[in-house]
């Protein structure tokens, strides 16, 4: 997976990393040359195979891969079909022998952005890897707003709307916290179907803060690393979020101004959260999903699943066949087949117009303070509103595990 401390990967004076994927490496460190006006780190893999390997481990926000190499005749086809097939969505370039040759054609019909002819690289290639940067950050913009699940997409979408630079750097914050905490969310998730939560987890929950979410992904790492989630929690667990996190300090507890400036704490937030987005985006797919009607087929459970992404519409109903059955209603955590139950962590209704009320938990009340009972009753947040709000029905308890309620 990627290694946080990669120059580069965090939000201060982010440099974007290209890999160059080329059987012939005096060409593609040549060419790398061409983009050093272009501010990009790059990096190099020497076929097909070992493009993907980096590909699979690391961040980059391009690739670009040269169409004629190893594995076969056409190792860039090959490594643009595995990325289609595993659902990565990784921005690519590919350079090209003619610019009307099928492979090419074919290329672009696998999502790569654009081509290069090769012979023609030393005069476009850095204009077209700066057009194909920009193009990518917004294809991650639009991602994040209506593909991420809607606990963080719905955050991110607030932040979008026209505001001054206090007002966006405030807005922008509240996304970061709700990316972190989602993500914290999800790997206790993932943690409770491998085995019960310990208590000092539980205790960390009852009045959590941005660093509480943060450390709790901390601790989860190792046991969500091979997971889809995997890469969500190392964007997390970067060193470089502790600027974020006291910006946030800064803001809540020193007055409401961070200390180096709204506009350098602005430029860091939206640095981590591109960084964030990128991450995820080029990962194996992390969605949220609600168990609907379902039918046993004999040998599986066939089951209709609708999308909490983006705004949380309720439009789009698929049908999944699943090894084990679902409870209708409650929300799952779904990656590469695998489905976690996330109650009652994360909760979906029915809201007023018939789009999902989404919930998320943010603590819970203790009868006590500084003592948990089982009976404590879990708070929430609703992503939609922002309103927070003491359930009536969920208690402590229902942490540990995922019985029916």
């Amino acid at each position: 997976m990627m290694d946080g401390n990669v120059p580069g990967n965090g939000p201060r004076r982010r440099r974007p990393r290209v890999l160059f994927v080329d059987d012939q490496r005096e060409v593609a460190t040549t060419l790398s040359g061409l983009l050093a006006s272009e501010g990009v780190e790059c990096r190099f893999a020497d076929n097909g195979e070992a493009g993907l390997e980096r590909l699979l481990a690391e961040v980059f926000d391009l690739a670009i891969l040269d169409l004629r190499m190893p594995p076969g005749d056409w190792g860039g086809l090959w490594v643009l079909r595995e990325l289609s097939q595993r659902g990565l969505l990784v921005d690519t370039l590919v350079l090209s022998g003619e610019a009307g040759q099928s492979e090419t054609i074919e290329a672009i019909r696998l999502g790569a952005h654009d081509f290069v002819v090769k012979d023609k690289a030393s005069v476009e290639l850095a204009a077209r890897v700066r057009e194909t940067l920009v193009a990518a950050a917004k294809a991650r913009s639009d991602f994040a707003a209506s593909r991420l699940p809607a606990p963080v997409a719905l955050p991110y979408q607030r932040m979008q709307v026209p505001q001054d630079g206090e007002a966006r750097f405030r807005a922008g914050l509240a996304a970061a916290e709700a990316a972190v905490r989602f993500s914290a969310l999800a790997a206790i998730a993932v943690a409770r179907a491998r085995g019960r939560l310990d208590e000092s987890l539980l205790s960390q929950m009852a009045r959590p803060s941005f660093g509480t979410w943060r450390g709790i992904c901390r601790h989860l790492l190792p046991t969500v690393r091979e997971h889809g989630l995997g890469r969500w929690i190392e964007a997390v667990c970067v060193p470089e979020m502790d600027v974020i996190v006291r910006h946030r300090n800064d803001s809540v507890h020193g007055g409401g101004v961070p200390a180096g400036g709204v506009d350098q704490a602005l430029t860091d937030v939206l640095g981590w959260l591109d960084f964030f987005v990128l991450t995820v985006r080029s990962g194996i797919p992390v969605d949220l999903v609600v168990a609907g009607a379902m039918t046993f087929t004999g040998t599986a459970y066939n089951t209709e699943l609708s999308p909490l992404s983006g705004a949380a519409r309720s439009v789009g109903v698929a049908r999944t066949e699943v090894a084990t059955p679902l409870v209708s209603g409650r929300v799952y955590l779904a990656s590469a087949n695998d489905y976690v139950d996330i109650w009652p962590l994360i909760l979906a209704g029915a809201g007023p117009a018939g789009d999902w009320n989404v919930r998320v938990l943010d603590g819970f009340h203790e009868t006590r303070r500084g003592k948990t009972s089982s009976t404590d009753r879990l708070k929430y947040v609703d992503c939609q509103t922002g309103e927070r709000l003491t359930s009536q029905e969920r208690v402590v308890d229902e942490l540990h595990g995922a019985e029916a309620p």
